[in-house]
C-alpha cells in the first residue's frame, strides 16, 4: 500500500515538471532555444574583412558600397550614389554583435544599418527581415581577399591610381587633399619607378616593397613650377604622407582598389585602372596632329561619317620638330582618351599599339598619351 501511494506521488511530480517545462513565459511568449555561442559567425567565421558591391536603388542605378569590418569592431563605410556622387561618401564607426552573434548592427555613422554575416559575404537586412540565410543575392556584399605582397608590384604597374579620398587617424579630410581638387591625383609605377600627377609639380622616385607589403619610396624629385596656393598644398601633403613607409593593400573586384597607410593611421584610397600597355602590350610612340576641322570620309564600316583629319609629325629627343609634317590625311580611327573639339588643332602624343593582339579589322590602335601642343585656329 505505501509502496502504491509513493508511486502515485513520483508520477504525480513528474507530471508536474513536464506541464511547467511547457509552460509559456509570464511575458506570453515561448521559451526559444538558445543559441550555441560558440557556433556564431562571431566566433566561428573569419570576418574582419572588406566586403563590396552594387546594392539596389529605388531611383538610381544602384549604390556602390565597400564595407570594411576591424577586428576591434570598428567599421569604415564607403557609398556613392552611381548618378549622382561624383565621389564616395566614407563615414567610420562602431558595430555591435547581435546577441546570438549572427549579425551586427552599424552605430549612428552608419545609419543603424543591420547585416547578417556570414562565410564570405553580409546581406544589408530591411527592417523587420529576419536574421537568417538564405538573403537576397541583391542585397549581399561579398568579401575581397588581398593581393599577397609578391602580386603587388605587377598589378601596381598594371594599373593608373586615381585618389578618391584621404583622411588622417580621426577619418577626417587630410589639410591640402580635398576630395574633388582641379585635377585628378594620379599615382602610377613602372619598372620600379613612381610618378605622382595632379598636383603643381610632377613627382618622381623609385619605391620597394618588403615581404609584408609595405611601400617605401626614394627621394622624391620634382619638376620646378610655380602653381595657385591650393595645387602647391596638394605637393607638400603628398610629400609628407610618402615620406614614411606605407603598408599598401591591393583589392581585386568589380574595382581594383589600392589603400595605403601610414605610422599614425593616415589612409589614401584609389581606384585602379588598367593601363594601355597592361590590356594591349608593348606600344609604339608617335606624334600626330589633328586639324582643327574635319571632313566627310568613309568609316570603318564603309559608311559616310565625319573623320579628323591627322598628319604625322616628328620630334627628336630634345623635344624639338624634325623634318617636314606629311600631307592631312582623313582618319576614320578613334584615338582612346581624345576628344576632338571643333576649332582647336592639337598635336598628340599617342601610344600606337598592334591590333593583331586584340583583334579588330584596322591593323593599329591608338591611345592618347599627351597634348604636346594646342591651338585655337580662326574659321
Amino acid at each position: 500500500m505505501k509502496q502504491t501511494r509513493w508511486l502515485k506521488l513520483a508520477l504525480s511530480t513528474l507530471a508536474l515538471v513536464a506541464i511547467a517545462a511547457c509552460a509559456p513565459l509570464a511575458d506570453g511568449g515561448s521559451k526559444a532555444p538558445v543559441a550555441d555561442p560558440a557556433h556564431s559567425s562571431r566566433n566561428a567565421l573569419d570576418w574582419a574583412g572588406t566586403y563590396a558591391g552594387t546594392l539596389p536603388c529605388a531611383n538610381c542605378p544602384g549604390v556602390q558600397t565597400r564595407l570594411r569590418l576591424n577586428r576591434d569592431e570598428s567599421f569604415e563605410l564607403s557609398v556613392q550614389y552611381l548618378d549622382r556622387d561624383p565621389a564616395p561618401k566614407v563615414s567610420r564607426g562602431r558595430f555591435t554583435w547581435s546577441p546570438n552573434g549572427n549579425a551586427i548592427t552599424l552605430d549612428e555613422q552608419g545609419s543603424g544599418r543591420q547585416l547578417l554575416v556570414g562565410e564570405g559575404r553580409v546581406a544589408l537586412l530591411p527592417a523587420g527581415a529576419a536574421a537568417t540565410w538564405p538573403q537576397d543575392a541583391q542585397r549581399q556584399l561579398m568579401r575581397l581577399s588581398p593581393l599577397a605582397a609578391a602580386e603587388l608590384p605587377r598589378t601596381l604597374e598594371a594599373h593608373r591610381w586615381t585618389l578618391v579620398w584621404a583622411t588622417d587617424a580621426q577619418g577626417q579630410p587630410i589639410a591640402g587633399l580635398p576630395a574633388v581638387t582641379p585635377r585628378e591625383i594620379h599615382f602610377s609605377f613602372s619598372a620600379g619607378r613612381f610618378n605622382i600627377e595632379g598636383g603643381c609639380n610632377r613627382m618622381m622616385s623609385g619605391y620597394q616593397i618588403d615581404a609584408e607589403g609595405k611601400l617605401s619610396f626614394s627621394r622624391m624629385a620634382s619638376t620646378m613650377m610655380a602653381c595657385e596656393p591650393a595645387a602647391m598644398k596638394v605637393d607638400a601633403a603628398l610629400a609628407e604622407l610618402l615620406a614614411a613607409p606605407l603598408k599598401s593593400e591591393v583589392l581585386a573586384g568589380t574595382a581594383t582598389t589600392l589603400r595605403l597607410t601610414g605610422p599614425s593611421n593616415a589612409t589614401l584610397f584609389f581606384t585602379g585602372q588598367m593601363t594601355p600597355e597592361a590590356r594591349y602590350g608593348q606600344a609604339t610612340r608617335v606624334f600626330m596632329e589633328v586639324s582643327a576641322s574635319q571632313v566627310a570620309c568613309k568609316n570603318a564600316q564603309g559608311a559616310d561619317a565625319q573623320c579628323l583629319q591627322v598628319r604625322e609629325r616628328r620630334f627628336d629627343e630634345q623635344g624639338l620638330n624634325v623634318g617636314t609634317p606629311g600631307a592631312w590625311l582623313p582618319f576614320a580611327e578613334t584615338i582612346e582618351g581624345y576628344t576632338h573639339k571643333p576649332g582647336v588643332r592639337n598635336v598628340l602624343r599617342l601610344k600606337r599599339f598592334d591590333r593583331a593582339a586584340v583583334g579588330g579589322g584596322a591593323p593599329y590602335l591608338y591611345v592618347l598619351d599627351l597634348v604636346v601642343e594646342s591651338a585655337i585656329e580662326k574659321p
